[in-house]
């Protein structure tokens, strides 16, 4: 049995769902790495701003601001 010659239409549809198929993986990776960068921040970089923020707190590095004079 001979195979048929696919039709133009045929291929440029499974180019098409090629290039679906891509653009949703590219997504999902991508969304994949926006959502580990808001998990860092949230429990490695927030948590070590405030614990910098309290430690000029308890040291008393915010006696030493100007004052504002009106």
């Amino acid at each position: 049995m001979q195979k048929k010659p696919l039709k133009a239409n045929t291929l440029l549809d499974k180019l098409h769902r090629g290039a679906v198929y891509a653009c949703i993986g590219v997504t999902l990776y991508g969304t994949y790495l926006i959502g580990m960068r808001y998990y860092h921040y949230y429990t490695v970089i927030r948590p070590e701003k405030q614990q910098a923020e309290l430690k000029l707190l308890d040291e008393g590095a915010h006696d030493k601001a100007k004052e504002l004079k009106y």
